[in-house]
């Protein structure tokens, strides 16, 4: 598989930075409203594969209740590829990060998205 380049200049970052200005002069800057931008950026980026975006993505978990990632990105045959978290402006996006994982969250290929241009993304422990 060859690797995936996104570059700032790319059609869909641009309509996704261009959302997210619109969404900050209105003041819709809540995990809820930016979720959306980012969700439609995400799934241009998975058709590249031929993946798929599931909002409210379930993790199962023997003995107990399962987690819930708010996408997850598969391939044709359901297998996870990736995971992400949304977070808003006003959250400490490492505490964020510290909460899930001692939750269970994943901690690899997980993509954790704050404040409007800022991400973490774990690909290992």
């Amino acid at each position: 598989m060859s690797n995936f380049k996104l570059k700032a200049t790319h059609a869909p970052v641009k309509a996704y930075y261009e959302t997210l200005e619109r969404f900050g002069r209105g003041k819709f800057d809540n995990e809820g409203n930016i979720r959306s931008a980012f969700e439609a950026l995400l799934e241009k980026c998975a058709r590249t594969y031929e993946w798929f975006v599931v909002p409210e993505y379930q993790i199962a978990r023997s003995g107990k209740s399962p987690l819930r990632v708010d996408a997850a990105v598969l391939d044709a045959f359901n297998l996870p590829r990736g995971y992400w978290e949304a977070k808003d402006e006003k959250d400490d996006l490492k505490a964020e990060m510290n909460k899930k994982f001692a939750l269970g969250y994943p901690r690899a290929n997980i993509l954790f998205r704050g404040q409007l241009t800022r991400f973490s993304f774990r690909t290992g422990e």
